[in-house]
């Protein structure tokens, strides 16, 4: 009997195979449908735990499976999805032994998108109290190039020398009316540019950039609060980004500027499994709120912006 039982869960399990292979060339979509079927077969969870499952799930399958394509993933002293548990795991091995994750990595490398929100959304699974409302790929396409401007060639081809070496030349030509010939072969470097989403979600907005521009020097910076969506970009990022990263689960609103720039350690704890605790980057809280409204709060805040009025 436990033969058969045996033979049978075989037998099943080559049926999955067979049928996943039909999506290699379709739709990313439908394999991670398939992953959380598999999810929800052996755990029991209701839809959006079941889309969170998978997200680690598939964080487990990169760091396990793809650690030399991921360089990118690392900026300075952070290391990427640090924390990750290694949790449920007869789910991960009954879904790695169908090659489900390779199946969605092969497909999904050949399709790059954000394929993870486009599942939550499709199933309805966003968190309306944080608006997570996910901006459709076309808008997204759009609103990169308007932002970003330059095609990829030129922004290549873009440069800058040091600020003594262009006085230099500036001074000569006033001086001779002729550029320094002499200077002609300055090694420059690219010109650095750096790309930011406050409310990064799953990571549409740096996933269109990234794709846009493949071969730009690009730096992304991600911001956003839910920690689920936050993990989701994680994996998004891992697999599609052609640039480096640094994304952080914090409160965008409450970020002092001064405090989070590009060069600012906050981005060193960055691409976080568990981030810590980001509130000493935080500018005060603000004093009106939907739930409250502090009266003293306001008056300072009201004092101090005359001051800095005043000292302007």
């Amino acid at each position: 009997m436990n033969d058969q039982l045996e033979s049978r869960s075989d037998l099943d399990i080559l049926l999955h195979q067979v049928n996943v292979a039909k999506y290699k060339k379709g739709d990313p979509k439908k394999t991670l449908y398939i992953i959380m079927k598999e999810i929800e077969l052996e755990l029991h969870h209701y839809a959006r735990r079941n889309w969170e499952i998978m997200v680690e799930l598939l964080a487990r399958w990169i760091v396990e499976n793809k650690k030399e394509r991921l360089i990118l993933g690392s900026m300075g002293s952070c290391a990427l999805f640090k924390g990750l548990p290694l949790r449920y795991d007869s789910v991960y091995k009954r879904i790695n032994k169908q090659d489900l994750f390779e199946c969605y990595y092969e497909v999904a490398k050949t399709k790059p998108w954000d394929h993870l929100g486009m599942v939550m959304v499709e199933q309805n699974l966003g968190n309306k109290a944080l608006g997570q409302f996910l901006t459709p790929r076309p808008i997204v396409e759009f609103m990169v190039r308007a932002v970003m401007g330059n095609s990829p060639e030129k922004m290549r081809v873009e440069s800058w020398v040091d600020e003594e070496t262009r006085q230099y030349a500036a001074n000569y030509f006033l001086h001779f009316r002729r550029f320094p010939r002499h200077l002609g072969k300055i090694p420059t470097e690219p010109k650095i540019l750096t790309y930011l989403d406050p409310c990064v979600g799953t990571g549409g907005f740096l996933l269109g950039a990234t794709l846009a521009y493949p071969k730009s020097p690009l730096i992304l910076f991600g911001i956003d609060i839910g920690i689920s969506i936050y993990r989701a970009c994680l994996v998004n990022m891992a697999l599609f980004s052609n640039h480096p990263y640094a994304i952080i689960c914090a409160d965008a609103l409450k970020l002092d500027i001064k405090l989070s720039g590009p060069s600012s350690s906050l981005w060193d704890l960055g691409n976080r499994w568990n981030p810590p605790d980001m509130s000493k980057f935080y500018w005060k809280p603000s004093p009106i709120r939907r739930d409250a409204f502090s009266s003293k709060a306001f008056t300072e805040l009201k004092t101090e912006e005359k001051n800095n009025a005043e000292k302007r």
